[in-house]
């Protein structure tokens, strides 16, 4: 994915392989959270791009904007930082699928 291609609040999805012949797909879908949302990232060589996990997302929305008194941390919120270079390794809907029915076919015998 491209920086400005990415939408806060939106899902995006990682695919990767268990195996070398790529055909033993995992997918985990993660939801945009935003541009340099941590402190930490101004120690950051380029943009960390920020994202959460799905379960915690959907309990309690984006984390950024959360006012509750649950810990986030111990209810089991999870974030990933992508670099610029490894936004390249996410996709959206259309393209996870796509990546899943070209492990099908090399699965299959047919690639």
């Amino acid at each position: 994915m491209l920086p400005h291609e990415l939408k806060i609040g939106s899902a995006y999805y990682q695919v990767i392989f268990a195996d070398r012949e790529l055909s033993v797909p995992s997918v985990e879908a993660l939801i945009y959270v935003g541009v340099n949302v941590f402190d930490s990232d101004i120690y950051a060589s380029g943009p960390m791009h920020t994202f959460q996990d799905t379960m915690s997302y959907f309990r309690f929305g984006l984390f950024t904007e959360y006012e509750g008194s649950e810990d986030l941390q111990e209810e089991g919120l999870v974030t990933y930082s992508f670099t610029l270079d490894q936004l390249q390794d996410l996709t959206d809907l259309a393209g996870a699928a796509d990546a899943l029915f070209d492990a099908l076919e090399r699965a299959s015998g047919k690639a």
